[in-house]
């Protein structure tokens, strides 16, 4: 057998294409973090993992690498910035966060800090999000756009927020708001800086494309753009119209599909200007995507262009639209969340077992006995014996028939159930002889074409798909899972993930390999006593908010890591995940309730004789313990 080598797990997994030059495989066989791309810097995930747990934190690890995330805040700005110079084009450009892409603070925080050198600003589109941004923007001057429906007291807030200071916009999205806004504003005496979000008819793709289109949830049509300006101009507050919004969906597969929306809201633009309207910023919304599995296609897992491709595409098609009617350019604005985080969070967790099947030793004596055999096992025990490449097609048949067989009559009574046994036991053994036959075969008959996935063993992992990767469960979006060890050695098992959860439902079975999406993950067989490690790539956008306590598993530990010259990488933060009162408490359940409640019972039955004190004191120990642990398996 051909030795296998770190170049041949790069291949299977497709690191080198999904990775962005910021994840790779060393000489170890041991995946790498790189700070950046072409980064000789790196770190080793499965060395990290280990000191990790020296230092008591256990798996599920969330592993969020800054450097990665302040390289990508200063990647999206460096390319608009490149694409305005080669361009000719007059205005600027600003990065704004939605930060319902990932809320949580430390991630916010760090996003406002590395962007401060770039301007960065934030979007918002609730309360809670804009109390969030007001915290950031203290003492910083961080511009917030508000998205999203807005009620009275969230427009007040708004305006008292600009008269002391901070730069909101808030960008209408229904005629009614704008009505409610005109009266807050007539009452406070406070102008509001105002932008206006437009429905296009041009629609994205993929799993979001009806976030854009005149059937979108948010934004005005044409006819309702025009009276709010009227509106406006009746209160004299035509002038406070600074921004025009629009967003054709997240995750944009398809370049083209940008284009058209930039063209139509260029267009919209230009006519805005042309009415008198003193628009100075267009915001293109979201939508830069993410190339999660590689392909470099237009798959929705993929996108068929490069993050410098989509900046001089938005660039060129304003400018060239601006120049034709003689309208000065607006500065820029994009919301461009997913690519923002994606990369920078990585999830590390352990397998614990898999289904695979150990037969019996004296299952092997059946081949041997076949005269004991009722019609339909022994049926199965000649094809395992006489099955070879030419008879591979009218053996495979007769192998599910009559396997289905067995169960039928079994259901009825006329099959016992160690001869279902070996009916199973001859079944697997068959489907292995066959998937090594086919090695053997070209061409490979159509009907055997995916016969390795008859061979899929569970993998049970040790976390929660809902909590951790709920996107994956609920649009089947496609994340790269691979080991992050033993990457020199050959995988000898495919595989799905299963987590730790009661639901059927967490299981995934549709990975990226090297020719785009597969049904099978290839892993190895796990020794002894081993710690086997995989990781789930590319989930800092919206895993990390949207997380479902499935079970009540809770959040999982978060660690924060830099890259330092002297040791290496540096612990920055380590973020406890919930114990299990914590997560009980989101269910309304008090913890020392709990306890007192089962304490005054087992009391009562300590008086009456039915339990031992001891008994009872050990029992209240261990519910304590339960209590304060992380709600995911230990040892």
């Amino acid at each position: 057998m051909q030795k296998w080598s770190v170049n041949d797990s790069a291949r299977i997994y497709n690191i080198d294409n999904w990775g962005s030059e910021l994840f790779s495989i060393n000489k170890k066989g041991n995946v790498c973090v790189h700070p950046a791309p072409n980064s000789k810097s790196s770190i080793d995930l499965k060395a990290l993992v280990d000191d990790l747990i020296k230092r008591k934190i256990k798996p599920p690890i969330l592993l969020r690498f800054m450097d990665i995330l302040e390289g990508r805040v200063a990647s999206i700005s460096r390319v608009f910035k490149n694409a305005i110079r080669d361009n000719g084009y007059p205005a600027g450009y600003q990065t704004f966060y939605p930060i319902k892409v990932n809320q949580q603070r430390q991630v916010v925080e760090a996003i406002a800090k590395f962007g401060k050198k770039h301007n960065i600003g934030l979007e918002v589109g609730s309360k809670p999000e804009l109390v969030a941004a007001i915290s950031l923007s203290t003492g910083s001057n961080i511009p917030i756009i508000c998205n999203g429906y807005k009620d009275v007291e969230f427009i007040e807030t708004v305006l008292y927020a600009s008269r002391v200071g901070y730069q909101i916009t808030i960008v209408v999205e229904k005629l009614f708001e704008l009505e409610k806004i005109v009266e807050v504003a007539q009452r406070t005496g406070i102008a509001p800086r105002l932008g206006i979000r437009v429905k296009l008819s041009s629609k994205g793709i993929g799993k979001w494309a009806t976030s854009g289109g005149e059937d979108a949830k948010f934004g005005l049509r044409i006819s309702e753009v025009i009276a709010a300006i009227e509106m406006l101009r009746k209160h004299d507050l035509l002038d406070c119209m600074k921004l025009l919004h629009f967003h054709v969906g997240s995750q944009i597969t398809k370049i083209d599909k940008i284009k058209n929306a930039l063209i139509e809201g260029t267009r919209i633009y230009v006519e805005l200007r042309r009415l008198g309207v003193g628009i100075e910023y267009l915001d293109i919304g979201g939508g830069l995507g993410v190339d999660y599995d590689g392909s470099k296609s237009s798959y929705f897992s993929s996108v068929n262009y490069s993050i410098d491709e989509y900046a001089n595409d938005v660039v060129y098609q304003v400018k060239n639209i601006c120049d034709a009617a003689e309208i000065p350019c607006p500065n820029i604005i994009s919301e461009s969340g997913r690519a923002t985080v994606a990369h920078y969070s990585v999830l590390v967790t352990n397998l614990l077992d898999n289904n695979a099947q150990a037969p019996l030793p004296d299952f092997e004596s059946i081949l041997g006995e076949a005269k004991k055999l009722s019609p339909t096992v022994k049926k199965l025990a000649d094809i395992y014996r006489g099955i070879d490449k030419h008879s591979l097609r009218e053996d495979y048949h007769d192998t599910i028939q009559l396997i289905q067989e067995a169960a039928s009559l079994f259901n009825l009574g006329y099959l016992d159930m160690s001869e279902r046994a070996n009916a199973e036991w001859l079944y697997d053994r068959i489907v292995r002889k066959i998937s090594s036959l086919l090695e053997t075969v070209k061409p490979i008959p159509e009907e055997l074409q995916n016969f390795h996935l008859n061979l899929r063993q569970i993998y049970y992992a040790n976390f929660s798909l809902f909590q951790s990767l709920p996107d994956s469960w609920a649009i089947d979006q496609l994340f790269p899972i691979m080991p992050i060890q033993r990457l020199d050695e050959r995988p000898e098992v495919l595989a799905s993930i299963a987590d730790i959860t009661c639901d059927a439902d967490g299981e995934i079975t549709s990975f990226v390999g090297q020719s785009g999406r597969t049904k099978a993950l290839p892993l190895h067989r796990i020794g002894p006593g081993e710690e086997y490690f995989v990781g789930f790539f590319l989930i800092g956008a919206y895993q990390e908010i949207l997380g479902d306590m499935h079970n009540l598993f809770g959040n999982t530990n978060a660690v924060h890591v830099t890259f330092n010259k002297n040791t290496n990488y540096k612990i920055d933060t380590v973020i406890a995940g919930d114990a299990t009162w914590e997560s009980l408490k989101y269910v309304q359940y008090d913890g020392a309730k709990i306890l007192k409640l089962v304490r005054n019972n087992l009391e009562n039955d300590v008086s009456l004789q039915k339990v031992s004190i001891e008994e009872s004191s050990h029992f209240l120990q261990l519910l304590d313990k339960t209590l304060q642990s992380y709600t995911y398996l230990g040892e």
